[in-house]
């Protein structure tokens, strides 16, 4: 077993262990907030000039607030749990990487909604003015908690920000979004409109939970680390091959141009599902969806749409003379120069082995074939990376009121003649076959 062969069992084990824990474990992130690490208020409407009451206290070593709601000169009395997570209200905690916020509140009240509003209230000096403790932005849900129904679950993309605090303190719009970069207090607070009586809310805990790592950041960092060993990888055939052809120059030097393409062309390779892995082409699975919509706009007469089947000519003699590994540098290339030879609406795609189809959208058959003709001009004129001649066979079909698979099986056969009229060579099928064709499409 070679260093890379080790080398890509390691990451594969690697890899599939980090993904395992992360579907299992990856969320287990969690913040308490407990009286013991931060400091928990009781405050009301007296501030502002109302004349409700709370106050704090232990119920069986929990905070509980306990508040005489009543209506007076301020219009919209409240009692309220006040959480500092510092010092100071400028210096928060970020939770921008917690995505919940689970809440176990035991709530006793008058008010038949027994409802709570919740803010995590966030420091900006884009916004948040010094002594003005307003100025916090409040990002805001309501619910119901209940008595002894335990957590409750809160994400926080539901959170919201309050309109009149938005107009109050005229808050350009890139700063109008919930925020939770630099939280500072949290608020627990009764709900708008309630009714005066009395209330009280013991807070049996308080978490927020989250991700050690973004799923999308971690799939990048997997898929760099492969990236990483693929490029290491293939810098090293390449310095082996240069060794074995260091006698001719321009062939390492086209060799360190097609290496370097593949490379830049690896970073594309995210939809590894939808490619070929060897070369970077399209599979049958991109297009299979693809291909039904184009079939229907063909059957109700929108568009022309035709087919070219690509086999390149006496491809196993090269794989027998100059290796496998050749054989994939020229499979590489070969998609490399199809693809510069027809249009970006088209697909191409790798149908198996050295079989490739052209999909050409909005063309018929005699523009397919000028097309498929320009290919077969294209590789026969083209310096190859093995310094040898290569050219290749190709079938040409329109799709008229038939199946893809039909269609297809028409490619082939037109491949067929022009294989046996000698190769080197473009054949079209005007005629229909029927479903009964051995074309297994998407199999």
């Amino acid at each position: 077993m070679s260093i890379f062969q080790k080398i890509a069992v390691v990451m594969l084990i690697l890899s599939t262990g980090i993904l395992v824990w992360y579907h299992f474990d990856g969320d287990s992130k969690t913040l308490t907030i407990n009286p013991e690490k931060y400091q928990y208020y009781a405050t009301d409407d007296r501030k502002v000039g109302g004349i409700s009451d709370s106050v704090l206290v232990q119920t069986n070593n929990k905070p509980t607030i306990k508040c005489d709601l009543k209506q007076g000169n301020y219009a919209w009395p409240y009692c309220e749990a006040a959480i500092h997570l510092s010092d100071s209200m400028f210096e928060g905690i970020d939770l921008s990487d917690y995505s919940k916020l689970v809440l176990d509140i035991d709530y006793k009240n008058s008010d038949p909604n027994g409802r709570l509003r919740v803010y995590l209230r966030n420091s900006n000096p884009a916004y948040t003015k010094r002594n003005d403790a307003a100025s916090l932005k409040f990002n805001g849900i309501e619910y119901e908690p209940g008595f002894n129904t335990g957590p409750k679950e809160i994400s926080l993309s539901d959170f919201q920000v309050l309109t009149w605090w938005i107009a109050d303190y005229k808050v350009a719009v890139e700063h109008a979004s919930p925020e939770f970069s630099n939280v500072s207090i949290i608020e627990i607070a009764t709900a708008s409109g309630v009714s005066e009586g009395h209330f009280e809310m013991t807070i049996n805990s308080i978490e927020l939970r989250g991700v050690w790592i973004k799923e999308t950041t971690l799939l990048k960092t997997i898929l760099g680390a492969w990236l990483v060993v693929i490029i290491a990888y293939v810098l090293y055939e390449q310095r082996a091959l240069n060794k074995r052809l260091k006698a001719s120059t321009y062939r390492e030097s086209r060799l360190r141009k097609l290496n370097d393409t593949l490379k830049e062309k690896n970073v594309e390779f995210a939809e590894l599902a939808h490619r070929d892995s060897l070369t970077g082409a399209r599979n049958r699975n991109a297009v299979r969806d693809w291909l039904e919509r184009m079939s229907q706009q063909v059957r109700w007469g929108k568009q022309t749409f035709s087919v070219i089947y690509i086999d390149i000519d006496f491809f196993k003699k090269v794989n027998d003379d100059l290796g496998h590994q050749t054989g994939d540098d020229i499979l590489r290339e070969f998609v490399l120069v199809i693809t510069g030879a027809i249009k970006s609406t088209d697909f191409l795609v790798r149908w198996g082995g050295e079989e490739f189809i052209v999909f050409s959208p909005n063309n018929d058959l005699q523009q397919a074939e000028e097309k498929a003709e320009l290919i077969r001009r294209t590789v026969e004129h083209h310096l190859w990376c093995h310094n040898e001649r290569l050219t290749c066979s190709l079938g040409v079909a329109e799709m008229k009121d038939e199946r893809i698979t039909e269609v297809i099986a028409r490619a082939d056969d037109a491949l067929f003649k022009a294989k046996n009229a000698g190769r080197n060579n473009v054949k079209t099928s005007s005629n229909i076959v029927n479903s009964s064709s051995n074309i297994h499409y998407m199999n």
